[in-house]
């Protein structure tokens, strides 16, 4: 018997994808796919590959079992780890003897380089639509090519075109939320402000009194200063790494009079500026926001100038929607040839970190179904894939929204007793 033919349509060839591939692809002895991945971009660089991400026990479990050990050893390499020897900026998973199992990833763009080492992608096919026959699934692209398959795996993010077809009615909420990112390298005498009046947690959440809200997160280990940051800086001043994410209510955004350009970075920083001041009272911490968005780079680097960057990558400083989809919110959902994994079924709201880890639950599992279930008919293991992908992500993606939620209403209740205090 001729092996099973799978497609992979992914969006930034996705690690859920890309896991999905390495697990059939090394357990090729117990039942032999054909696999190919379908990407929309034309090359690997073509855009941003996705922000910090953090890796929970299910999602390191199943990406163990998914990749081959070739992959796991590089593992490491996707770790943001710009002072070693001194701090590693990771999570470390040991055994019971404290022997180190695997220092999780977690930057996305360079662990999905290491996901892409051995992979034949096929770049620049960005699916439109599929047909199903007697032949099979007929994938058909926007260049006006098309493929035969078993089975069509949408792996192909939020705005997947496989998803639109298949499940018309699953559709993305939007939470009215949008939310900016930036990291900066800030000096110590801007730190020392901000730990008077907001404490050293490393890890800082402060309300606006409008809807709004900052997250920030920080090291208080200083960066190794360089020579060319010195001249730069002028000063010997130490600095020290930072995170920090602005959320504000969508609705801020839709006058006709507001002009952002979501590619021009100075653009959007003003941006920020312009909503931080305007609903959050004249004090202190405002004045460090504020000082902490003007180090923001207003220019996206070079290549080369990426290395001086805080996390020695840069990260696109653009308005991003909080979106989720819940694929427990339909009732009718055939399984069939064609099914989705990762955002396409149920993306989610970054608030939890919880997005990466089930596609690598999505991938192990599927992989799992396929290859232990019968080479007779597949449509069974996929609907057990589906099943159980569905009921997880879809718990998963309620917590995420209720502490989104809960960030969104506490925010707006310190503006409401802010103000009845005011009066």
């Amino acid at each position: 018997m001729n092996p099973y033919n799978i497609k992979i349509q992914t969006a930034l060839v996705s690690p859920g994808g890309l896991s999905l591939y390495h697990a059939l692809i090394k357990n090729k002895e117990k039942k032999e796919f054909d696999v190919e991945i379908f990407e929309r971009d034309s090359a690997p660089e073509d855009r941003w590959q996705g922000y910090h991400i953090t890796l929970n026990a299910r999602g390191i479990v199943s990406l163990l079992n998914c990749v081959p050990s070739s992959i796991a050893l590089n593992l490491p390499k996707a770790i943001l780890n710009p002072i070693p020897d001194v701090e590693s900026h990771r999570i470390m998973v040991s055994d019971d003897t404290g022997s180190a199992l695997l220092q999780p990833p977690n930057n996305q763009h360079r662990l999905r380089e290491i996901l892409l080492e051995g992979v034949p992608v096929r770049w620049d096919k960005k699916c439109i639509g599929y047909e199903e026959t007697k032949e099979g699934v007929w994938v058909k692209f926007e260049n006006g090519s098309r493929e035969l398959c078993d089975i069509l795996v949408g792996a192909d993010g939020i705005n997947s075109s496989v998803r639109n077809q298949k499940l018309p009615e699953l559709k993305p909420l939007n939470y009215g939320v949008t939310q900016v990112n930036a990291n900066v390298s800030v000096p110590k005498h801007l730190m020392d402000r901000l730990i008077k009046v907001h404490g050293n947690s490393l890890v800082q959440e402060t309300l606006g009194l409008n809807g709004d809200w900052t997250f920030l997160l920080f090291r208080l280990i200083p960066i190794e200063q360089e020579s060319d940051d010195k001249k730069k800086n002028d000063s010997d001043e130490i600095h020290y790494r930072l995170t920090l994410a602005y959320s504000y209510p969508k609705k801020l955004d839709e006058s006709d009079d507001i002009k952002v350009d979501d590619n021009d970075p100075a653009s959007v920083i003003e941006r920020v500026k312009e909503l931080t001041r305007k609903l959050r009272p004249a004090n202190e911490m405002t004045d460090v926001l504020l000082g902490l968005w003007e180090l923001a780079p207003k220019t996206s680097p070079t290549d080369s100038e990426k290395e001086n960057c805080p996390f020695k990558t840069y990260n696109p400083i653009q308005r991003r929607e909080l979106r989720d989809i819940d694929p427990l919110s339909i009732t009718t959902w055939t399984s069939n040839r064609i099914t989705l994994l990762g955002d396409a079924a149920h993306a989610m709201n970054p608030v939890l970190g919880l997005g990466t880890n089930n596609a690598f639950q999505d991938a192990d599992i599927l992989s799992q179904a396929l290859l232990n279930g019968s080479s007779e008919d597949l449509i069974p293991c996929i609907q057990k894939y589906e099943n159980e992908m569905r009921k997880r992500s879809s718990a998963d993606k309620e917590g995420s929204s209720k502490k989104s939620s809960q960030v969104a209403r506490s925010s707006t209740t310190t503006g409401r007793s802010s103000t009845n205090k005011c009066r």
